[in-house]
């Protein structure tokens, strides 16, 4: 007997098993990806939630649960290139690099993300941040793009911007979840980074993934699609930019002296903590 097809809430919650896998994978090791890989796996449970309870009323649950899973094969496929080529390095071991450092097979915003993780006073509210940059400006409108070019059919905006509504309804709880468990003292965090952590908010998630909808369908444009690739491809760079070295020199300046004044309070949680 054949089996029965699984559930689009099943298929949304298989993915945040998966992730959940990657934060004990991460944990374990210390590896500065594991508070991003946390973000994730929150966020995608509550859309497994949501799809399970039926709130929102999804008019197409199955396309949501085939882009949720679209999305994180990229995302996977990311990181298994990080952790190949760290695999090739003597004793697995990095120290910092730059993008050109790493290889090809990983796409360049998350290349930008890892080098930039890799740095000496690197923050862990940087590398949620970076991190969800290069997957929701690059990984998502591919995704999309990919989802589209299959079925000729572009679609479904109504439930994109549902779940919109989901994920940016669960970011504050999702922040102060990730400063329990990743982050000590996120007040003094705040002064560093002042509104440019504005994409860890409800609006900032809406905005994010709406420009991803556009770019997608600049992507599928013939006339657009070239320009789009170039764009997609730099915005985690110029994000890494505006933070780190911004343009204005006072600015500059006083963030130089911000990091070295506020240390970094990245902490990891004890053995066997649940993820949850």
């Amino acid at each position: 007997m054949a089996a029965e097809p699984m559930l689009p809430a099943d298929k949304v919650a298989l993915v945040a098993g998966l992730l959940a896998d990657r934060v004990r994978q991460y944990d374990a090791a210390q590896d500065r990806r594991a508070a991003f890989a946390y973000t994730y796996f929150r966020l995608t449970t509550t859309l497994a939630t949501a799809l399970d309870a039926g709130t929102p009323a999804f008019k197409d649950p199955p396309w949501v649960a085939e882009l949720c899973e679209t999305l994180a094969s990229a995302y996977f496929g990311a990181m298994d290139s990080i952790d190949a080529w760290l695999a090739g390095r003597p004793g697995g071991s990095v120290g910092e690099v730059r993008p050109g450092d790493l290889p090809d097979s990983i796409p360049p915003p998350w290349r930008d993300v890892f080098a930039a993780s890799c740095v000496r006073r690197s923050y862990t509210l940087e590398d949620v941040l970076f991190s969800m940059m290069a997957h929701i400006s690059y990984d998502l409108p591919e995704a999309l793009r990919r989802m589209a070019a299959a079925t000729g059919d572009r679609g479904r905006i109504a439930d994109f911007h549902r779940m919109n509504d989901v994920l940016g309804s669960c970011i504050d709880q999702v922040q102060d979840d990730l400063a329990a468990r990743y982050i000590h003292g996120l007040r003094s965090l705040d002064q560093l980074f002042t509104r440019s952590d504005e994409l860890l908010t409800n609006y900032g998630i809406r905005v994010a993934r709406g420009l991803a909808w556009f770019n997608c369908d600049r992507l599928l444009d013939p006339d657009a699609a070239e320009a789009a690739a170039r764009s997609i491809g730099r915005s985690t760079a110029a994000l890494i930019s505006e933070i780190r070295t911004p343009g204005d020199w006072k600015l500059r300046a006083g963030l130089w002296i911000l990091r070295r004044l506020i240390p970094e309070r990245r902490h990891w949680p004890a053995a066997n903590t649940p993820v949850v």
